[in-house]
């Protein structure tokens, strides 16, 4: 909570001229859908306008909108440090913290190709990152914590079945069960055994 509001904080890279703009398109929308949420949207923060901000400046921006948000959202895919860290901070927070909500974004389209039999995989997440999407504290059905989503959109339209207290449909934007497809596994044959 922050100014007596639920807050959504949007973690992402933002040091490309594109991701910068991705980032001020997904506050733009954050603030239009939710209108009485704070967003944490470090691109609009104050270290980030003028001249280039302290490195304990930037973090303990960062790290002060994390413990306020009820709701991160992280571009999770981005291979940037700063998110990964974030990541981590906002899931041990949220072990010990059952109203906090974490929502990854892959949305690398080599995500969803599969795996080809003899190719070494064009997409890769550290195991300790996709290890925290599944363990099991932060996916309590009763309580999720933990959605995996394939595009940023889809995040938004988590929150606002969460908020309208339907978990249950917030499911459907969850991604994280895509390799447990067989059909991804593409040139692999089941041996015959005799």
């Amino acid at each position: 909570m922050r100014d007596n509001k639920k807050v959504i904080y949007n973690a992402g890279s933002m040091f490309t001229s594109a991701q910068w703009d991705a980032r001020k398109r997904e506050g733009e929308k954050l603030k239009k859908v939710f209108p009485n949420f704070w967003i944490g949207n470090p691109v609009d923060f104050d270290t980030n306008q003028t001249e280039r901000p302290t490195n304990q400046a930037i973090f303990k921006m960062d790290y002060d909108g994390l413990n306020d948000a009820d709701y991160v959202i992280l571009e999770i895919d981005s291979w940037d440090s700063g998110t990964e860290m974030e990541f981590g901070l906002v899931f041990q927070q949220a072990l010990t913290n059952k109203n906090k909500v974490l929502i990854p974004v892959i949305s690398d389209f080599r995500f969803k190709q599969g795996i080809l039999n003899g190719e070494i995989p064009g997409f890769q997440l550290n195991a300790m990152i996709t290890g925290a999407f599944e363990y099991d504290q932060v996916n309590d059905p009763k309580n999720p914590q933990m959605f995996l989503c394939g595009t940023h959109d889809d995040a938004i339209e988590v929150i606002k079945l969460l908020e309208a207290n339907k978990p249950e449909e917030a499911f459907k934007f969850d991604i994280k069960d895509t390799y447990k497809n067989e059909s991804l596994y593409i040139g692999f044959e089941e041996k015959n055994e005799k």
